[in-house]
């Protein structure tokens, strides 16, 4: 006898992966259905930004001489002749990474007469900040 109480399982089964201290999930009726996928879409929506993110600076980084690049602009602003005698490399080559790094954000661009100067930003500090 149930005494006239509804069994929510009947109602909304709970699948093999629910526990205790979970909320119901994969709801069998469709209106529920409907309203947990939305809750499911905005819970994970920040989630799939910030794996973005995360890949993005992990491209990157991948590549040893943008981040030889970012290292030096830790100690202080460079112009491209700087970079290009410092890390032996064509200038061509150079401004490659540095096109990359500024559009990621993570340096910029200041130019002073007929040079360009970069350095890094909050967020080039920040990234190269997290491996030291």
């Amino acid at each position: 006898m149930n005494n006239g109480k509804i069994n929510p399982n009947k109602i909304m089964p709970q699948c093999k992966c629910a526990s205790k201290d979970s909320q119901l999930c994969c709801p069998a009726d469709s209106e529920l259905r409907k309203n947990w996928l939305d809750v499911l879409e905005k819970e994970h929506m920040p989630l799939r930004q910030k794996s973005k993110d995360i890949a993005n600076n992990l491209k990157l980084l991948s590549n040893p001489k943008r981040v030889e690049i970012l290292l030096m602009l830790k100690t202080r602003e460079h112009c491209l002749d700087e970079i290009s005698r410092k890390m032996k490399l064509r200038k061509s080559a150079i401004s490659y990474h540095l096109s990359f790094l500024n559009r990621q954000g993570m340096i910029c661009k200041n130019r002073r007469s007929r040079f360009s100067f970069y350095s890094l930003t909050q967020k080039g500090m920040g990234t190269i900040s997290l491996f030291q």
